[in-house]
């Protein structure tokens, strides 16, 4: 007598969720931003302020510009929030990653930017090489604001030392500004394999899944 296999069917429900990839309450990773536009004149008072680009590719560079601390207010008294992990210069800007920290501090200001209250980014820097453009009725007369800022020199910083950047409810410049707050850890140098696959980011996933609500609905 022959006996037939056995066999067996199991069903499994797929749902798709939507993660939000950019943290979560209690426990952030990572903050990206804009920490100085290129070429942009800022009104600082007295002068005029712009940066030329890639002004801070020295102290920016592999093995120089890693571990740069990341403060609240520029307040150098306090223990920073976190620390630089990598810089890009791009798009007209200094773009940054920051490793936070797990301080109470540092969460919670990564909370408020995440909110939308804490979002402006500003440098601490030393100047190292400049250029001005003299006001031609500057000189020999005391600085009065209310002639507006054709008045003023225009100070141009060609090369600068980075030293610190800092989030600041009213940054200098408009555009300085934290992009993104996230919860995971993205930029990890090594790979993380899976049967020698490596895992997609979440950009990645998001793709994926929007795919696959596509094919559900066709």
């Amino acid at each position: 007598m022959t006996i037939a296999p056995e066999q067996r069917m199991y069903r499994m429900r797929l749902e798709l969720r939507d993660v939000d990839p950019t943290g979560r309450p209690g426990r952030y990773t990572f903050i990206e931003g804009n920490a100085v536009p290129y070429g942009v004149f800022a009104d600082l008072g007295p002068f005029l302020e712009a940066h030329a680009p890639d002004s801070f590719a020295q102290s920016t560079r592999a093995g120089t510009g890693k571990g740069l601390p990341l403060l609240l207010f520029h307040d150098q008294r306090s223990f920073p929030i976190g620390k630089s992990e990598q810089w890009k210069h791009e798009g007209g800007f200094l773009r940054g990653v920051w490793r936070l920290n797990d301080a109470p501090r540092s969460q919670e200001a990564a909370q408020a930017a995440a909110d939308g209250d804490l979002v402006g980014m500003s440098v601490g820097f030393v100047p190292m090489r400049s250029s001005v453009e003299r006001c031609e009725d500057w000189s020999g007369r005391d600085w009065n604001p209310e002639l507006g800022p054709e008045h003023k020199d225009r100070w141009t910083r060609e090369e600068s030392r980075l030293v610190e950047t800092s989030l600041t409810p009213a940054p200098v410049y408009q555009d300085a500004e934290v992009t993104r707050v996230r919860s995971f850890d993205v930029y990890e140098e090594r790979s993380t394999y899976q049967g020698g696959r490596r895992f997609p980011d979440v950009e990645a996933w998001r793709d994926y899944l929007q795919e696959l609500r596509s094919a559900q609905q066709s």
